[in-house]
């Protein structure tokens, strides 16, 4: 099991401290009843407010783990505050067959996302850019390197996770997505030749235009584009565009969904490639 990155502040790593509060930790979930979905995939999100969750969530994780054990379990970006949420689970993951990837860390303090199955967890590094700036390129090439801990192999497929702003490696040319020029040919393969591309976001982002033909190109060729929004509490609130699954270029429709002023969580097919 790795250790933490070092560049995960102080506080998201956490120092030690009493357990969370989990005196409300039971709320929001009353309807997900137990089901085994083991051939489903999901997306989960929560409310946010101030760049940060506004509850303890680590409990809801859980339980929808243990309830629903889907396939694979997308969290949306600020998932869990402190390094030692991740522990229980974890612990989960080991009775359950769902691999579960989230994000540690609130704004600020530059988050870690991780993959954890099996009763393992794997670290898949920072958010390397959010715009087009000054720093794309160095942001682009800081990308290039991560490759590796980006990739993973689910259910015999390639899945590469690009967190939140980096979808931006895809341009909308009059309504057609492509590569941006400056991409590195090592990022372009990585994605062509994955079956599922994963994109959790912070919250839930603006111009659709762009994102559509973001997300058409991403899922392309027979490719899966999945995508998981908090929404920022009170200016925002809970959307059909919150979580999004796309394949071979078509939205795909939701197959369940299960959401209120706690958290939202839907579950899709898995589409067969």
């Amino acid at each position: 099991m790795k250790k933490p990155l070092a560049n995960l502040s102080e506080r998201a790593l956490g120092r030690k401290r009493k357990g969370p509060d989990r005196s409300d930790n039971d709320a929001g979930l009353e309807d997900i009843v137990p089901q085994n979905q083991s051939k489903k995939i999901g997306t989960l999100s929560f409310p946010v407010c101030d760049n940060m969750p506004v509850r303890e969530n680590t409990f809801r994780i859980e339980e929808i783990i243990r309830r629903r054990k889907p396939a694979l379990l997308l969290c949306a970006g600020w998932t869990v505050p402190l390094i030692q949420d991740l522990e229980s689970i974890v612990d989960a993951t080991k009775r359950v067959n769902t691999e579960v990837v989230l994000e540690v860390g609130a704004h600020g303090s530059s988050p870690i996302s991780f993959r954890i199955y099996g009763g393992r967890q794997f670290q898949m590094g920072k958010q390397l850019f959010g715009h087009i700036g000054k720093d794309f390129a160095k942001g682009l090439r800081s990308l290039d390197e991560a490759m590796p801990d980006r990739a993973f192999t689910f259910m015999h497929r390639q899945a590469l996770l690009l967190v939140c702003g980096e979808v931006m490696i895809v341009e909308n040319h009059g309504g057609i997505g492509r590569f941006r020029n400056l991409v590195p040919k090592t990022v372009r393969d990585a994605v062509t030749q994955s079956s599922i591309i994963l994109n959790p976001t912070h919250t839930r982002m603006g111009r659709p235009a762009n994102l559509n033909a973001w997300r058409q190109f991403l899922s392309k060729n027979n490719r899966i584009y999945m995508s998981a929004s908090n929404w920022e509490s009170p200016r925002q609130h809970r959307s059909p565009t919150l979580h999004t699954l796309w394949y071979n270029g078509q939205k795909q429709e939701v197959l369940r969904t299960f959401e209120n002023d706690f958290l939202c969580y839907r579950e899709w097919h898995l589409p067969k490639q």
